[in-house]
């Protein structure tokens, strides 16, 4: 059984402190976070002394990605292999440890939205190999998607996630947005978003793309643009047309 340590008490850590504590084969014994705050649907012990976090096999560290660095002064007592949720930031983070690695959950978190962590893809890496192996057993018990990258290619992998999640979810807020000015329902949508995202599944992205930008059908583009009030969302919208065509010349 691995015993783990959760650091943390933002939307990664308490996704990780709510699966964990269920789970059969890992033994959660802790949670440390600065406030001492509780954990939603979560009993796990809880502290926020440094001093008072218990040995274990693993720590994860689920915390901003500027905090990292502090790790090296704060919690430099801890001996077991110490990781960290970060897309982008590289395994070197952590210089005063000999046992470090990742774990990285390629997933949008809110706390008080569920998520299936055996859904969720997990990338990993380690220092040293043994340590790796830990990693894997501990992500594949409760991740039916692990996946062995470098710092390098994880960082990558971030940058495409920004792309796929946090660009096109902003592309639905501007959608939104749109509807409700017009007092149209947003809820109209949602079927196509979800045919979108079925799509994609099975199909290459850029196999499925339509609308009027790879069609080049002018007149429509510029009915779409008049149509548009708020100069943000026309240079956007030009912005991206431009791009779409410029990618399939």
């Amino acid at each position: 059984m691995i015993k783990v340590v959760v650091l943390g008490s933002g939307n990664v850590a308490t996704h990780l402190c709510t699966t964990l504590e269920k789970h059969t084969r890992i033994l959660l014994l802790q949670n440390y976070n600065r406030k001492g705050e509780n954990i939603a649907n979560c009993g796990v012990t809880i502290t926020n002394r440094p001093t008072e976090i218990v040995d274990a096999d693993l720590y994860i560290f689920a915390i901003s990605d500027d905090a990292l660095p502090t790790v090296n002064t704060e919690f430099n007592h801890l001996k077991g292999l110490i990781v960290h949720t970060s897309g982008s930031t590289p395994l070197e983070v952590f210089s005063s440890f000999e046992r470090k690695g990742i774990f990285y959950p390629v997933q949008s978190f809110k706390k008080n939205i569920p998520v299936s962590f055996s859904e969720v893809p997990i990338a990993i890496e380690a220092s040293h190999e043994s340590d790796q192996q830990l990693l894997v057993r501990f992500a594949q018990s409760i991740s039916k998607a692990v996946y062995v990258l470098n710092s390098e290619q994880r960082n990558i992998l971030h940058v495409a996630a920004i792309f796929a999640n946090n660009f096109s979810n902003f592309m639905y807020t501007q959608a939104e947005e749109i509807c409700q000015t017009n007092a149209i329902d947003f809820n109209i949508l949602k079927p196509l978003i979800s045919e979108t995202i079925t799509k994609i599944s099975t199909n290459s992205p850029k196999e499925i793309q339509t609308g009027p930008a790879i069609r080049n059908d002018k007149k429509t583009i510029e009915r779409h643009i008049t149509t548009l009030t708020d100069q943000k969302k026309i240079k956007l919208y030009q912005l991206l047309t431009a791009a779409i065509q410029h990618y399939y010349e």
